[in-house]
């Protein structure tokens, strides 16, 4: 069983939401009244837009725990939750392709709110700043910024003439993965793969 808790854990992490309905179904039927996994099942229904069900798996945990936050705050959310077919969703599998593609958490990420009211693959924007990369939603709400590291990096990259796609992987109430994808760069030998050991670009100043 434990092992099953953790499949479930990550099914969520991952945004791989089928499975995760179908793993935290089968804690619930020998744990129904396991708090943890009600939520997650509730979580990953409106990440599928199954705001229904989502909604009666919430007023279960209410009915368990009538002052468990996460229920509460996101029973507030579901009516305005965005579906699929209100935002720019991409058609991002996440494969990994070597210097290509980078999962990345943000830092300094947005309030409680903003961030579980964003749905997995939803297009995501660039925000460069004097210092660091702030990351928003194409209508231009903010959710957090690039590790120093990396925004650095991709500043000088910027410059340089890449380009990227990136989207959202997977939110929490207090974490946000993006998947930040190559998809142009110079066109000149030297311009080696954005990702590749995480070295300068070549002729950058």
């Amino acid at each position: 069983m434990k092992n099953l808790h953790s499949q479930a854990i990550s099914s969520s992490l991952n945004s791989d939401w089928e499975i995760a309905i179908e793993l935290n179904n089968l804690i619930l039927k020998d744990e129904p009244h396991n708090i943890a996994a009600l939520n997650r099942l509730a979580r990953a229904y409106t990440e599928l837009d199954q705001k229904d069900s989502a909604k009666i798996v919430y007023n279960k945990v209410l009915a368990i725990d009538k002052y468990n936050q996460i229920a509460l705050k996101n029973l507030k959310l579901l009516p305005n939750k965005n579906s699929p077919s209100d935002i720019s969703l991409t058609e991002e599998d996440f494969i990994d392709e070597s210097g290509l593609t980078k999962t990345v958490l943000l830092i300094k990420t947005a309030d409680k709110n903003t961030l579980l009211s964003l749905t997995c693959k939803q297009t995501l924007c660039f925000v460069p700043r004097s210092r660091l990369i702030a990351i928003n939603t194409l209508d231009d709400k903010y959710l957090g910024c690039l590790p120093d590291d990396l925004s650095l990096k991709l500043h000088k990259y910027l410059k340089s003439g890449y380009k990227y796609s990136l989207c959202l992987k997977s939110s929490t109430e207090n974490s946000v993965h993006i998947f930040i994808r190559e998809i142009k760069r110079p066109n000149r030998p030297t311009a080696s793969a954005t990702f590749a050991r995480f070295q300068k670009p070549k002729n950058s100043k």
